[in-house]
């Protein structure tokens, strides 16, 4: 008989990660990728196998660093005027290859937030998600009631990570600033400020539901517009 392996937990996953290994993941991952682009520029490379393979290694190590990260990486695969083209290729991945975190810890954290065991709240749950993104995943579901819904859960702590990220990706930034002078040109520090503000923003669900409503009132007499009912 075969018995699967359980998946390595991603770093950021970890038990007893702390924020000073966080701090020194980021900065560890955030160093190797400035040294390459230095590298590159400095000596000439034109090797498109060895850029392929460190866009490769950035992907891997973006999601092994979380959704601060994948949601960087994200913005960074629209960006060809800031990095390579095999960066941006690769970093493409992003939008559509997030990996889901497992069923039990999606099924506890709905548990904790509804107050109700699962069977309690649904008929029917479908363990396997449909959909993974960077900062939740969606699963397939039946009221008791009878309608079909989908549950969007959200990544387990996320908000502690953001609240240890936003600190070390503004040290990183300000060393950029201090060390590659060029980097002045792009305002880092607004750039900075919009990207937390929207990613915190990303963690509300429950503005995110009443944006949902709202705009299923404004399209309610557009017929070619259909906009799920949210389910409070």
């Amino acid at each position: 008989m075969l018995i699967k392996a359980k998946p390595k937990p991603l770093r950021w996953q970890r038990d007893r990660y702390s924020p000073l290994e966080r701090q020194m993941d980021i900065f560890t991952a955030a160093g190797k990728f400035m040294f390459y682009l230095w590298w590159d520029g400095k000596v000439g490379n034109n090797s498109e196998n060895i850029k392929r393979r460190r866009a490769r290694w950035l992907v891997k190590t973006l999601l092994d660093l979380g959704p601060t990260f994948i949601k960087i990486g994200q913005a960074l695969s629209t960006r060809a005027d800031l990095l390579p083209v095999e960066y941006v290729d690769a970093l493409a991945d992003l939008q559509n290859r997030v990996p889901a975190f497992s069923t039990e810890a999606a099924i506890a954290l709905i548990k904790s937030e509804l107050g109700s065991g699962i069977y309690a709240l649904y008929r029917d749950f479908e363990p396997i998600p449909l959909a993974a993104a960077s900062l939740g995943q969606v699963h397939k579901a039946r009221l008791h009631t009878g309608e079909y819904v989908v549950v969007k859960v959200q990544r387990p702590g996320l908000k502690k990570l953001f609240d240890i990220d936003v600190k070390a990706v503004h040290k990183v930034m300000r060393f950029c600033q201090r060390a590659f002078p060029w980097i002045n040109k792009y305002d880092l520090d607004a750039i900075y400020r919009e990207f937390f503000t929207i990613l915190y923003q990303k963690i509300d669900y429950h503005k995110e539901a009443e944006n949902a409503e709202r705009f299923r009132q404004n399209f309610a007499d557009v017929t070619q517009v259909l906009v799920p009912k949210v389910y409070w």
